[in-house]
């Protein structure tokens, strides 16, 4: 003390009980000067981060692949879906399957009954015909060979024909003629559908079946 009564002796205030300025939270530490750190190093502690490492790109087959991954099974060429010919056969096959078979019942019974003549007689034989006009359709239509499909449709024609031999030898003029126009009706399904049954793309997608 030196006896002025505004003056006080410092060691009367304990240190850190002194007032902060006027805007400082109190226990606030003035920041450090900032100082420059060397290349590769952060502040605080981290881990410092080199140079990136150049070279060039790996090359090699993706994860996965290898002569131990299994194979893919073989596509079709022209796409993996069925050819429209091929449907087309397979369709057409039932359909005309179906016909000779319902129209080899009728005249079976026909000639059964004795209502029919030569001509009737042979086209009994499209009720086999007819039936393995079915199972062709739809054995292609399972991607399976055509070939069943393919014989039946020449059978089918064969026995068109042979009906048209047979009935202008026994029949009239007005059978014929009668005979001709069923035949004319007839005749394009099992024509279309052997042609249907040999194109290339019918063949090589039933022969490309995996």
């Amino acid at each position: 003390m030196t006896g002025q009564p505004h003056e006080q002796e410092w060691d009367a205030v304990p240190p850190g009980t002194a007032p902060a300025p006027y805007g400082v939270p109190p226990g606030y530490a003035p920041p450090q000067p900032y100082a420059p750190q060397p290349y590769g190093t952060t502040p605080y502690g981290q881990p410092g981060h080199g140079p990136a490492a150049y070279g060039p790109p790996a090359y090699g087959p993706p994860p996965g692949w290898g002569y131990g991954a299994p194979l893919a099974p073989p596509v079709w060429p022209a796409g993996p879906g069925r050819p429209g010919v091929a449907t087309a056969a397979g369709v057409l096959g039932i359909v005309a399957g179906g016909l000779s078979v319902f129209m080899g019942l009728i005249l079976t019974i026909a000639v059964l009954s004795g209502d029919e003549d030569g001509a009737g007689v042979v086209l009994m034989l499209g009720l086999p015909c007819g039936a393995a006009l079915l199972t062709g359709g739809i054995r292609l239509l399972n991607r399976q060979s055509p070939t069943v499909l393919f014989a039946a449709s020449l059978a089918a024609v064969v026995v068109l024909f042979l009906a048209l031999v047979v009935g202008a030898t026994t029949l009239d003029s007005d059978g014929i003629v009668g005979l001709s126009v069923f035949l004319v009706l007839a005749l394009p399904l099992p024509v279309l559908t052997a042609v249907f049954a040999r194109l290339p793309a019918t063949v090589g997608w039933a022969a490309a079946r995996p």
